[in-house]
């Protein structure tokens, strides 16, 4: 009972927490189709024409092996071709870049 308690506490903490605007930042937020999605930056992190680069997480092994280290990988790269609003932008991203919602983005220098 115990652990039943502990996971639901943990669920909620969770959901709250992935619900704050903040915790999304530079994420794909929703895929439109194989080439464009909704990425949260707005105009005070990008303009229109930036480039970003799209990264995904690689982490070996399986959650009951213990402490892991990730591997930030790039996946490829998008072009900013409109600011939605104060939360975010249209993102077309180039041919062959497989990213999905949850993809993480930054702005090329």
């Amino acid at each position: 009972m115990k652990m039943l308690t502990k996971l639901s506490i943990l669920a909620v903490i969770l959901l709250i927490g992935c619900s704050t605007h903040s915790v999304m930042r530079g994420t794909v937020a929703m895929k439109m189709n194989d080439h464009e999605a909704h990425v949260c930056m707005n105009d005070t992190e990008v303009k229109v024409g930036d480039r970003l680069a799209a990264f995904t997480n690689l982490c070996p092994g399986k959650v009951t092996d213990g402490p892991k280290t990730c591997e930030k990988k790039e996946i490829g790269a998008g072009t900013v071709t409109e600011i939605l609003n104060s939360h975010y932008s249209l993102v077309k991203f180039d041919e062959g870049t497989k990213f999905d919602e949850g993809t993480f983005v930054e702005k090329k220098n």
